[in-house]
């Protein structure tokens, strides 16, 4: 009888265990994952590749690309570029500072003021041409235009032209054309001195 028991006992636990044993039957690939057998797909124990161990591949990809995706932007996200540190000088018109805005500047070596501001503070009047970049002033029987970029400025006085060249090319500098200091008295007859020390100039109107 106890015989009888024990191989009854021995015969379920065979059935109960076999489904598990086709499920999983141990016999996984290097990722740790096998295919379903069609006994498992048929039974409902299980349906494709799956692993053992509980682990996704598809998870661990995902969470990888999201990962990288979110480090190249941080890598990748626009840096404005700091605007130029300028040394900044003070300009007087005859011993009458000026608050220009922007200030007069050295860039280069070379003292940098704004042309319109000044050369109407001497008495010219400034047009100025969008498309060309040009800037034109006139002063009595006397135009000089001069284009951003350039470093030759024409001079027409009584109908007779000439040029002057300049140290440093006129330049843009927010909306406003910047021309070497040493301009304004070779183009209006002004004269210019430089305080190399306390970084001022000052102009003085030609009597």
């Amino acid at each position: 009888m106890k015989k009888l028991i024990s191989a009854l006992t021995i015969f379920v636990l065979i059935i109960m265990a076999s489904p598990f044993a086709e499920a999983h039957s141990g016999r996984t690939d290097a990722k740790g994952g096998h295919n379903c057998s069609q006994k498992s797909i048929s039974k409902g124990l299980c349906s494709g590749y799956h692993y053992h161990n509980g682990g996704s591949s598809s998870g661990s990809q995902s969470n990888s690309s999201n990962s990288s995706s979110s480090s190249n932007y941080i890598k990748h996200q626009y840096t404005p570029t700091p605007e130029p540190l300028l040394t900044t000088v003070d300009v007087y018109i005859d011993n009458a500072w000026k608050n220009y805005d922007p200030s007069a500047y050295m860039k280069n070596g070379t003292t940098l003021v704004p042309m319109r501001a000044i050369f109407e503070g001497l008495g010219a009047s400034v047009d100025y041409n969008n498309n060309t970049k040009t800037i034109t002033a006139h002063k009595g029987s006397k135009k000089i235009s001069l284009a951003v970029g350039n470093k030759t400025a024409y001079v027409t006085t009584d109908g007779v032209g000439s040029s002057i060249s300049l140290s440093h090319p006129a330049e843009s500098y927010k909306n406003t054309t910047m021309v070497p200091l040493r301009f304004i008295s070779e183009a209006l007859g002004a004269t210019v001195e430089w305080d190399s020390i306390l970084l001022d100039v000052n102009i003085t109107t030609s009597k």
